[in-house]
């Protein structure tokens, strides 16, 4: 895996179609808060959707963010059952848990964009991690949690605002690792 790779696709992306994403993310925001959160997980694979299409080449339009909606239960309850299996493994021992947030990294893409169930997604996305090697895609995903999660901070109340900026980017890093590494 080239590391550098995602970050500066992600970053092209976003400046090429800088007003459909932030309009993308406003969407997300706000029906994220109206729905006290009940959306969030189907509008961000729909926000990582704009990258994976941009990176194609295909042409995006900011309404498409709402289009994993229609397959709410399978995306929301799949990603969920990701993220208990994750703790548990970090509850577990530290290195299963990390280990399987690398592997399944891209299963809930995998779940949208191949219209596949969550034992598909979880087997194709360890199946491409390993192949491109496990740890540096923890190593990539530490990355892309430290920035959005961590670094941010260091600005004090503006992070706020760089949060706003580097949210789409994290996540567009990560959709566009999975367009190069699936294929």
């Amino acid at each position: 895996m080239n590391i550098g790779k995602p970050f500066v696709d992600s970053w092209n992306i976003y400046i090429k179609n800088l007003g459909t994403i932030l309009i993308g993310l406003i969407i997300l925001i706000i029906l994220s808060v109206i729905t006290l959160g009940v959306l969030y997980i189907p509008l961000l694979i729909g926000l990582q959707m704009l990258f994976v299409k941009a990176k194609r080449g295909q042409a995006i339009t900011a309404n498409e963010v709402l289009a994993p909606v229609s397959r709410y239960f399978s995306l929301s309850f799949g990603s969920i059952g990701i993220c208990f299996l994750v703790l548990f493994g970090l509850l577990l021992l530290i290195v299963p848990g990390l280990a399987w947030a690398s592997w399944w990294m891209f299963a809930a893409l995998i779940m949208y964009d191949k219209n596949a169930h969550i034992e598909e997604g979880m087997r194709l996305s360890k199946e491409i991690v390993r192949k491109n090697g496990t740890w540096w895609h923890l190593l990539f995903l530490s990355i892309v949690w430290f920035i959005d999660n961590v670094f941010v901070w260091f600005f004090g109340p503006l992070g706020f605002i760089i949060k706003f900026a580097t949210t789409p980017l994290m996540m567009g890093a990560v959709a566009c690792a999975y367009v190069d590494e699936a294929q």
